[in-house]
């Protein structure tokens, strides 16, 4: 938060003051504000306010968990905690709101007051959350300490886009009956892999590979294209799935929705 005096006569003295919110934060933090007047030998100016936070309890690296990998990995995060005064640390109790998707573990360490936490991911799926987990202390000053947790769990294989729309008179100015679209396959490990087949309704589509479809690579192109003129009857939206199957071992198959719109 900035306050700040708008209006400063020539030759007098003028206060800015830059408010920070250190909730979530420990050790030295800097932050900035951009001063903009019209003084025209120095328009703009950066003016930075620098502070050491220091907490009751500290945990270690940080507050904030994350849990970032793949499909299949031993995902895993560890943090240590310690009161910074002379009060014997107690954690008398630990809670989450992310009871499904993460198991915890926490250690006292030999006959100290610290402790360690270990978070591990649960996911055996691609799944994105986020969330907190609370720890409830005997420290008078310092009765809580939450820890905010974030989960981001990638699929060994995945597709960009992940879904592909048609339609008439498109933003491309295309004018025509057929649309073509490029469709990425990837591998997030940087494996190599190999396209076995594609699954799709080939009366209103036809997809093929950009490239060797035999060659394994970590990553494979796609051109899809979609027949506009087959959608006959009066309809104006189709939707189909193009399945792609691979020799992933844990990422076998890829379902990508495919959907035609034509104007009415």
């Amino acid at each position: 938060m900035v306050r700040y005096d708008r209006t400063i006569p020539p030759g007098g003295v003028g206060q800015i003051t830059l408010q920070v919110n250190t909730t979530g934060y420990q050790g030295k933090i800097t932050k900035s504000a951009q001063v903009t007047s019209n003084d025209s030998t120095q328009r703009n100016k950066k003016i930075y306010l620098s502070i050491n936070v220091r907490t009751y309890i500290i945990v270690e690296p940080g507050t904030k968990i994350l849990l970032r990998g793949t499909v299949g990995e031993d995902i895993r995060r560890v943090v240590s905690i310690r009161a910074t005064d002379d009060q014997p640390l107690e954690i008398t109790k630990v809670q989450s709101n992310l009871e499904s998707a993460i198991n915890y573990k926490l250690n006292r360490k030999d006959e100290t007051h610290q402790y360690e936490l270990e978070v591990v991911s649960r996911a055996n799926d691609r799944k994105t959350a986020s969330g907190f987990i609370t720890l409830y202390t005997n420290h008078p000053k310092k009765k809580v300490v939450k820890l905010s947790v974030h989960i981001r769990i990638r699929s060994e294989l995945e597709a960009w886009p992940n879904t592909i729309t048609f339609q008439q008179g498109s933003r491309t100015g295309s004018k025509g009956r057929e649309n073509k679209r490029v469709l990425t396959v990837m591998n997030t490990r940087g494996k190599n892999f190999r396209i076995l087949e594609l699954s799709y309704n080939k009366a209103y589509f036809q997809v093929r590979p950009l490239g060797q479809d035999d060659e394994a690579a970590r990553r494979h192109k796609l051109e899809v294209v979609a027949l506009m003129d087959k959608v006959v009857g009066g309809r104006v939206q189709f939707q189909d799935i193009l399945t792609i199957k691979t020799d992933s071992t844990q990422s076998e198959e890829l379902r990508i929705p495919l959907t035609i719109r034509l104007q009415k």
